[in-house]
């Protein structure tokens, strides 16, 4: 480098490249490449996951006689305390007999019905579709969800629309000759005196289920809002006891059921105790089931919670459900959607008349987006309802809402705004080109 030519040489790419620097950042300040994303009005749920266990004031009932059993009930049908759950036969063959007949009194019973003047001779054909369409979605959804239980009423009930469509349209006059065919039938398939034993009946009202899994005695229903989240996950981590022998179902005594869970600190303090929420049981239930907060049981802040749901919404499904992993809506936010990516932190200061005339000037950090007002950039504080991650629901703020005066800024985000996604330098007025 002693050489004069050299030392030009140096002195000169070095003077290039902090031109091609000054360049670029005179070209970055005057003519920044920003990308920007239109403000949407969206809803989102805040909705979290858990694995808990449904808890429901249960009774087993029993068989005290011997016998071969028929319920007379499907399983998830209703039952009033002393109803009949099942029928005892002395044999096998007397309680199919047994079974046959009432299939076909049921049968009978509804031609009967049909063939009386009234209503049917009134109907009208077009509804009377729309009532089959319904029922023969009922039956084939029943099939293919294979719940079987539901399956002989709901062809019932088609079948009895489809018969009464026949009269309607006047392809069939009555159904006599069936009527006498069917009980003919049944004077042969009644069974003989002396069939039935005996008969079980519920000692509660409410839901009858025909299985048991063992968890019935488990919890104790009336201390269930009173759990600790060291108690739940104890009493969650516990196998089932064996079913009694002699056991042939149980009846759920209360409409009202728990569903218990235990969650980290960050999502307990999601809930307040008789806060509105829903569950979904995604491979139980295909529905939304309302329920409301019966405890948040926390020891401190940064302590796990013992979540403690109550429903009174009770079906068949929710009567035999278990153990279930669910999805829990917190709650359900409806505003302006930006992109998380778009909100910076800005310190802002704004001059606060208060009502005795005074002037006080107020410094804050706010949240807020830059938005593109033509080639102008502006920021504009927002208020966040919901952060999901990747996108934020804010309040939406106009001009005569109270709101609008606790804002650092002269308004908020507002639909439709140009929202600044990705840019550099950016600033609230800059230009850009």
């Amino acid at each position: 480098m002693n050489s004069p030519v050299l030392r030009k040489i140096a002195s000169g790419f070095i003077a290039v490249l902090l031109l091609i620097y000054v360049g670029y950042q005179v070209y970055n300040s005057n003519y920044s490449r920003i990308k920007t994303e239109t403000a949407a009005y969206a809803t989102a749920q805040d909705t979290i996951s858990a694995k808990g266990s449904a808890i429901r004031k249960e009774a087993l009932i029993r068989q005290e006689k011997s016998g071969v059993l028929t319920y007379a009930l499907s399983s998830g049908g209703k039952i009033a305390k002393g109803g009949v759950v099942a029928d005892l036969y002395d044999s096998a063959a007397a309680a199919t007999a047994q079974q046959q007949a009432d299939s076909l009194s049921s049968e009978v019973a509804q031609l009967q019905e049909l063939s009386s003047p009234g209503d049917t001779y009134a109907a009208n054909p077009d509804l009377l579709k729309k009532q089959i369409d319904q029922k023969l979605t009922l039956l084939l959804t029943a099939v293919q969800e294979q719940d079987y239980s539901g399956v002989p009423e709901a062809r019932s009930n088609l079948l009895y629309l489809l018969n009464e469509r026949q009269i309607v349209t006047g392809k069939s006059k009555d159904y006599s000759s069936r009527i006498a065919e069917l009980q003919k039938q049944l004077q042969s398939a009644s069974p003989l005196g002396g069939g039935k034993t005996g008969q079980i009946k519920s000692p509660a009202a409410g839901y009858f289920i025909n299985s048991a899994d063992g968890y019935e005695e488990k919890w104790d229903y009336a201390s269930v809002p009173g759990l600790s989240a060291s108690q739940l996950r104890e009493k969650l981590s516990q196998k089932p006891a064996a079913v009694p022998s002699g056991v042939v179902g149980k009846v759920c005594e209360e409409f009202g059921w728990y569903f218990a869970c235990v969650v980290p600190p960050d999502e307990a303090l999601k809930f307040k105790e008789g806060q509105r929420v829903s569950i979904r049981l995604p491979f139980a239930v295909g529905e939304d089931v309302p329920a409301t907060v019966a405890a948040v049981n926390q020891k401190d802040r940064q302590s796990e919670a013992a979540l403690i749901l109550q429903s009174s919404y009770m079906d068949q499904e929710i009567a035999s459900i278990r153990n279930e992993t669910v999805q829990i809506q917190a709650g359900s936010y409806s505003g302006i959607m930006v992109s998380q990516e778009a909100v910076h932190f800005e310190k802002l200061s704004k001059k606060v008349t208060d009502k005795d005339g005074k002037t006080t000037t107020v410094v804050k950090q706010v949240q807020g987006v830059y938005v593109l007002h033509g080639r102008q950039i502006e920021f504009v504080q927002i208020v966040p309802l919901f952060n999901s991650g990747s996108y934020v629901i804010c309040q939406e703020i106009g001009d005569t809402d109270e709101a609008k005066d606790q804002l650092m800024t002269k308004s908020s985000i507002r639909l439709y705004d140009e929202v600044v996604i990705e840019g550099t330098d950016l600033y609230d007025g800059k230009i850009v080109k």
